[in-house]
């Protein structure tokens, strides 16, 4: 009874797919990782064979697919994993026919020839087979890179896309730097034939690996550790129908499969930073070798599922498990303004300026002193400041607080004392990258077979802690989390139903050093009331922003970016006569939000020189922006709203040029269905004839492309509020 009810479900789902088929007038984007072997049985004279008993035996497994030939003789066993197998024929009046050593890779398929003798089903024929010499069943170009060289290849860092740049047509486009396979925007940034980088879709298991990074570009939502990795196929050309959702090539990773053996491995690299040297500018400066090492670590083990005396799998029930691990530091300096004030600027002393070639371009000059110019109307002239110097007086306790956060010079800088703070010492470190996956495959009956796989990954890395301190360094995230659900269903010796669902998801997390989380803004003299209007949860370190390449700011772009990508694809496979058709049904969404938490939503406040030079039209001093550190702070706090607030707090800052507070979010996604019919192969009897090839795909008769996409939900809110433009002669 119950399997009488779970036939029926199946073939509802191969029905539904074919309405789906009728319903749908778009094109179908399914990348299927497994293979196909197919054959013709005929007697000696080229006479095809039907109603001939056919198995495929998977040798390492012990699992059988159970055929019988059609009328025209020919027999198709889709969806097996990438394996070595056997077929065996037999037949009344023929002797039995086996072929040993079939290796099907992902995605190919075998096409058999299957010559009987006449004779007894007791007299057997052994037949060893050979790798064919050229694909004839597709159009496609691709290169398979097979499981030995996946695992014996020296990949940087262990990471398995390094394999993709070895196919002909490909060369990669992105920094060569960011190779670990915890940076998924660079690994897979190859140009396929000429499309720019990350335009080409990537499969895992035959469902999509891919996440929404840059507009109009993907990235690896996961990368599996290379020692589970069966193997994997690039192609640069998708001529089959199958293939959509990519202007480029496709990159599909088949993940192993477990045996009816014990299988398993284990590894450790170390790249020892000792033996590293020192770059050239790190030699310029006199700074150490930095501190760099990598410690790379993993295992895997492959088998049945045995339970003593409970379960026995074996020819059944197969597992897959892997780890891998990665803890490293490399150098990271990505500021392009090196520099910090020296201890005689924090004192506001600028002496020194003048003591430069056209000293008297560098005369600071005091805001508070402005008034309007007689001799050009509607222009202001203020008075400089006596030896350059600031008067402690004038000196704000906030910027005095502020600059407890900044570093010291490391180097005497040029000789505008910029560049500073060049450090080549300064570590990007990896404080934890622990990568999982899972896989079962149980064959339930000679009728059905289902896979199931969870994957994990966690990165957490520190960078660019410019100041070694709260108000610089990145704390980076990624999160990746992928699902597979696979079954496969044979109705009959020349039907069969696929039906596939596939579930990632991938975090792109950022923030500023945890130390500065809910930061107190009264610890550097802000007032209360101000430090209240913000919300906790989203107060941070202060934004300070400089002109482009004088001083170190302390803006972060903080985000949390989560992508949910889902596919549902259903095939169905048909024996039909002299054709074997192929047609389906496949439907993915992209859905991603943003949400931004950046240090600006505690305040973002901009410095120039606008109230520190002689004019109001005059070239600004490189050493004045410093003066824009030392604000005067009125800590009679006005009352209203948070806005209002926060605006007079800019007003009395004295000499800010201009602030704002923010607060983005943003939310898109996108979904498409596809629908495709294709008959891979019309073959006649006629031993002689040559292969033919049918495909049907529909296409967008505005664009002239092979797939409809829907218009993309987007939808998103920007706060931003304002307040620039004061002058201190209105507050005076």
């Amino acid at each position: 009874m119950k399997r009488r009810i779970v036939s029926t479900l199946h073939l509802f789902a191969g029905v539904g797919s074919a309405l789906v088929i009728l319903l749908l007038p778009i094109s179908l984007q399914a990348q299927e990782a497994r293979g196909t072997i197919t054959g013709t049985v005929m007697d000696s004279k080229k006479a095809s064979i039907p109603g001939a008993s056919v198995k495929i035996i998977d040798t390492a497994r012990g699992t059988t697919v159970t055929l019988t030939t059609n009328a025209d003789g020919l027999f198709q066993a889709p969806y097996l994993l990438s394996s070595t197998y056997q077929v065996v024929v037999e037949v009344q009046g023929f002797k039995k026919y086996v072929r040993e050593g079939v290796l099907l890779q992902i995605g190919e398929t075998r096409d058999l020839e299957v010559p009987l003798e006449v004779g007894g089903t007791t007299e057997t024929v052994t037949v060893t087979a050979d790798s064919p010499a050229l694909e004839t069943t597709t159009a496609s170009i691709g290169q398979v890179v097979d499981q030995r060289r996946v695992s014996e290849l020296p990949l940087v860092h262990g990471d398995p896309y390094t394999l993709i740049g070895l196919s002909q047509g490909v060369s990669f486009a992105r920094d060569p730097r960011l190779d670990r396979p915890f940076e998924p925007t660079h690994i897979v940034g190859f140009t396929i034939d000429g499309t720019r980088a990350n335009r080409s879709d990537l499969t895992i298991d035959g469902v999509p690996s891919t996440a929404r990074a840059n507009p109009n570009e993907v990235i690896a939502s996961y990368v599996p550790p290379t020692d589970i990795i069966q193997e994997f196929k690039v192609q640069t050309a998708t001529f089959d129908s199958q293939f959509g959702n990519t202007e480029g090539g496709v990159t599909s990773i088949s993940i192993k499969s477990g045996t009816n053996s014990i299988h398993g491995t284990a590894y450790y690299g170390k790249e020892p930073g000792s033996l590293a040297a020192n770059d050239f500018f790190g030699n310029l400066r006199g700074q150490p070798r930095p501190d760099s090492f990598s410690n790379r670590y993993g295992a895997t083990v492959t088998g049945p599922i045995k339970i003593p005396k409970l379960y026995n799998g074996k020819d059944k029930t197969f597992f897959t498990f892997g780890w891998e691990g990665i803890r490293d530091a490399r150098p990271r300096y990505d500021s392009t303004s090196p520099s910090v004030p020296t201890a005689a600027m924090r004192n506001g002393d600028f002496s020194a300026f003048l003591a430069l070639p056209n000293g008297s371009q560098y005369q600071l000059y005091n805001p508070f002193t402005r008034r309007a110019d007689p001799a050009r109307p509607g222009h202001f002239i203020e008075d400089p400041f006596k030896g350059n110097i600031i008067p402690p007086g004038m000196i704000s306790p906030v910027a005095q607080a502020l600059l407890q956060f900044f570093d010291n010079p490391k180097s005497l800088g040029d000789f505008q004392f910029l560049g500073n703070n060049a450090d080549s010492t300064l570590q990007e470190r990896t404080q934890k990258y622990d990568n999982y996956t899972f896989r079962i495959d149980e064959q339930l009956s000679s009728k059905q077979r289902i896979f199931v796989r969870g994957s994990t990954y966690d990165r957490l890395g520190f960078y660019d802690d410019y100041f070694n301190s709260i108000a610089t360094g990145t704390l980076f995230q990624f999160h990746s989390r992928q699902g597979v659900v696979d079954d496969v269903y044979t109705f009959n010796p020349t039907t069969f139903l696929n039906v596939r669902y596939g579930y990632n998801t991938f975090v792109r997390q950022q923030d500023m050093a945890p130390g500065g989380y809910g930061f107190d803004l009264t610890s550097v003299n802000f007032p209360a009331s101000y430090n209240n209007a913000i919300p906790q949860s989203i107060r941070r370190f202060p934004r300070l922003d400089f002109p482009t390449n004088t001083y170190q700011g302390t803006g972060q772009t903080n985000e949390y970016r989560p992508d949910d990508i889902q596919s549902l694809t259903s095939v169905l496979n048909k024996e039909l006569d002299k054709h074997s058709l192929k047609f389906g049904v496949e439907f993915r969404a992209y859905r991603q939000n943003d949400i931004f938490a950046s240090n600006n939503e505690t305040g973002q406040f901009v410095f120039d020189n606008t109230y520190t030079r002689q004019k109001d039209d005059s070239k600004s001093p490189p050493g004045s922006v410093i003066l824009c550190v030392f604000p005067s702070w009125n800590t009679d706090f006005g009352r209203g709203d948070g806005a209002s607030k926060f605006c007079r707090a800019i007003d009395l800052l004295g000499v800010l040029r201009s602030g704002r507070l923010e607060v983005q979010f943003e939310t898109d996604s996108e979904s498409w269905a596809a629908v495709r019919v294709r008959d891979p192969a019309y073959r006649k009897v006629q031993p002689k004839c040559e292969r033919l090839r049918f495909q049907l795909r529909s296409a967008d008769p505005g664009t002239g492309s092979g797939e409809v996409r829907p218009q993309s939900d987007s939808r998103g809110s920007r706060i931003a509020i304002p307040c620039s433009g004061w002058s201190p002669i209105s507050r005076r």
